[in-house]
């Protein structure tokens, strides 16, 4: 019988981090059947504008799409710390997110968000776990995110791979958007998002943990995108999916590439001659 633990506020993530520096994980092949939850949350207004300036979105009174991660991620994070987890949270690489927006959210309306861990598979690289979220507004389901983390350890060389979409259609698209993320992005997006892992803050931090340099967050990255994006895709029924290929060290200078479908976009993040993807990133309505 699934374990329901309902938290009365947001988790100290730095705390989190602390108890898993200490922790190695397991080797079971079974994940804790639990769901943690959050009911009633009300969005901080101060929050979602500081959020909002440093990822790019506007502020228009609905939450920008990414925003409902930022509210799952510290239960996310209670859920791998748990001691029946088997893959270690510190070194825990995300390599995958998909969204999907049933309608849009307003800025003062009160949410329940849950969250569990399901499919844990092998990896070429080790093994990988989805961290499911669902948030609802008064019972109704309004969207849902599919968080995929890599655990690094054995290899499986035959593992199925979940590959992004060719990227025939951006031969001919000339370069878009360029950005510069200076040393300190990832410490401006821990303030904003509660993500303090030490592979983003700084290099010293991250060198133990396989990193050259900080990186940048993932769903930074993501966020940057959609934000971009964002006058072109609609504020409902919109599936949204990013693959992270290599990461974004710190400091560095990017690029954004993307073709226009009719109820489609496909856009790559690369670096800024193009010879490294550092995500692709799929919408579709």
């Amino acid at each position: 019988m699934t374990k329901e633990i309902t938290l009365e506020g947001a988790p100290d993530l730095r705390r989190i981090y602390a108890r898993a520096a200490l922790r190695r994980g397991g080797s079971s092949d079974t994940l804790p059947d639990v769901r943690v939850a959050r009911a009633g949350v009300r969005v901080d207004l101060d929050d979602l504008v500081a959020y909002s300036h440093v990822c790019r979105f506007a502020v228009d009174g609905t939450l920008p799409v990414t925003y409902a991660h930022l509210l799952a991620f510290p239960l996310q994070m209670t859920v791998m710390s748990d001691d029946r987890f088997p893959l270690p949270l510190m070194g825990a690489v995300h390599v995958e997110n998909r969204i999907e927006v049933v309608r849009p959210v307003t800025t003062d309306e009160v949410l329940d968000v849950s969250v569990w861990a399901q499919d844990l598979r092998p990896h070429r690289r080790g093994r990988q776990v989805d961290l499911v979220t669902e948030v609802e507004v008064r019972g109704t389901p309004v969207w849902r995110g599919v968080s995929t983390y890599l655990s690094r350890g054995q290899e499986h060389p035959d593992a199925p791979a979940s590959e992004p979409p060719a990227l025939d259609a951006l031969t001919a698209v000339a370069a878009g958007p360029v950005w510069r993320l200076g040393e300190g992005t990832g410490r401006e997006y821990a303030a904003v998002s509660g993500d303090w892992n030490p592979i983003h803050v700084h290099a010293l931090a991250a060198r133990p943990l396989g990193f050259p340099t900080a990186i940048a967050h993932g769903m930074y990255s993501y966020a940057r995108v959609l934000a971009s994006l964002g006058p072109r895709l609609p504020g409902a029924g919109l599936s949204s999916r990013v693959w992270f290929h290599k990461p974004v060290r710190l400091p560095s200078t990017v690029r954004l590439r993307t073709a226009f479908a009719a109820g489609r976009t496909l856009s790559v993040l690369e670096s800024a001659r193009g010879e490294i993807d550092h995500a692709v990133v799929e919408n579709a309505w």
